[in-house]
Protein backbone atom coordinates (compact mmCIF):
# COMPACT_ATOMS: atom_id res chain seq x y z
CA UNK A 1 0.00 0.00 0.00
CA UNK A 2 1.39 3.36 -1.01
CA UNK A 3 1.18 6.19 1.53
CA UNK A 4 -0.10 9.50 0.30
CA UNK A 5 1.39 12.70 1.65
CA UNK A 6 -1.22 15.36 2.04
CA UNK A 7 -0.94 18.88 0.72
CA UNK A 8 -0.82 20.13 4.32
CA UNK A 9 2.42 18.24 4.88
CA UNK A 10 4.00 19.97 1.90
CA UNK A 11 2.85 23.33 3.25
CA UNK A 12 3.70 22.80 6.91
CA UNK A 13 7.27 21.56 6.50
CA UNK A 14 8.57 24.73 4.74
CA UNK A 15 6.70 26.96 7.19
CA UNK A 16 8.18 25.09 10.16
CA UNK A 17 11.68 25.35 8.67
CA UNK A 18 11.20 29.05 8.05
CA UNK A 19 10.04 29.69 11.60
CA UNK A 20 12.91 27.63 13.03
CA UNK A 21 15.48 29.49 10.89
CA UNK A 22 13.98 32.87 11.79
CA UNK A 23 14.12 32.07 15.50
CA UNK A 24 17.79 31.09 15.27
CA UNK A 25 18.64 34.17 13.20
CA UNK A 26 16.78 36.53 15.54
CA UNK A 27 18.49 35.02 18.58
CA UNK A 28 21.87 36.10 17.20
CA UNK A 29 20.98 39.78 17.26
CA UNK A 30 20.28 41.61 20.52
CA UNK A 31 17.61 44.27 20.70
CA UNK A 32 18.07 47.80 22.01
CA UNK A 33 15.32 49.93 23.48
CA UNK A 34 14.57 53.33 21.98
CA UNK A 35 15.59 55.04 25.23
CA UNK A 36 18.95 53.21 25.29
CA UNK A 37 19.53 54.10 21.65
CA UNK A 38 18.68 57.74 22.30
CA UNK A 39 21.13 57.80 25.23
CA UNK A 40 23.88 56.32 23.05
CA UNK A 41 23.20 58.83 20.27
CA UNK A 42 23.07 61.76 22.72
CA UNK A 43 26.38 60.75 24.29
CA UNK A 44 28.03 60.35 20.87
CA UNK A 45 28.81 56.69 21.50
CA UNK A 46 29.81 54.83 18.36
CA UNK A 47 26.50 53.90 16.74
CA UNK A 48 25.98 53.14 13.06
CA UNK A 49 22.33 53.52 12.07
CA UNK A 50 21.20 51.44 9.12
CA UNK A 51 17.74 52.25 7.83
CA UNK A 52 16.28 49.28 5.92
CA UNK A 53 13.21 51.09 4.57
CA UNK A 54 12.59 51.92 0.93
CA UNK A 55 14.29 54.98 -0.56
CA UNK A 56 10.93 56.77 -0.62
CA UNK A 57 10.25 56.15 3.08
CA UNK A 58 13.83 57.10 3.96
CA UNK A 59 13.47 60.41 2.10
CA UNK A 60 10.23 61.17 3.94
CA UNK A 61 11.68 60.61 7.41
CA UNK A 62 14.69 58.99 9.05
CA UNK A 63 16.96 59.35 12.05
CA UNK A 64 19.64 61.96 11.29
CA UNK A 65 22.94 60.32 10.37
CA UNK A 66 21.33 57.05 9.27
CA UNK A 67 22.48 55.26 6.13
CA UNK A 68 19.75 53.86 3.88
CA UNK A 69 20.08 50.37 2.45
CA UNK A 70 16.61 49.07 1.51
CA UNK A 71 15.79 45.64 2.96
CA UNK A 72 15.76 44.11 -0.51
CA UNK A 73 19.40 45.13 -0.96
CA UNK A 74 20.71 44.07 2.47
CA UNK A 75 22.26 40.95 0.97
CA UNK A 76 24.30 43.12 -1.38
CA UNK A 77 25.99 45.30 1.25
CA UNK A 78 29.60 46.05 0.40
CA UNK A 79 32.25 46.77 3.07
CA UNK A 80 32.44 50.43 2.06
CA UNK A 81 28.85 50.91 3.29
CA UNK A 82 29.65 49.62 6.80
CA UNK A 83 31.68 51.31 9.54
CA UNK A 84 35.41 50.61 9.59
CA UNK A 85 35.37 50.43 13.39
CA UNK A 86 34.48 46.80 14.17
CA UNK A 87 33.46 47.73 17.73
CA UNK A 88 30.82 50.20 16.56
CA UNK A 89 27.26 49.19 17.40
CA UNK A 90 25.19 48.66 14.23
CA UNK A 91 21.49 49.33 14.67
CA UNK A 92 19.19 48.23 11.86
CA UNK A 93 15.71 49.70 11.82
Amino acid sequence: MKKRISLWTYLLIPVALLLFTASIWAADFPEISTSDLKNKLDSNEGVFLLNAESDIDFNVEHIPGAVNIPSGALGEITPDKLPRDKDKLIVVY
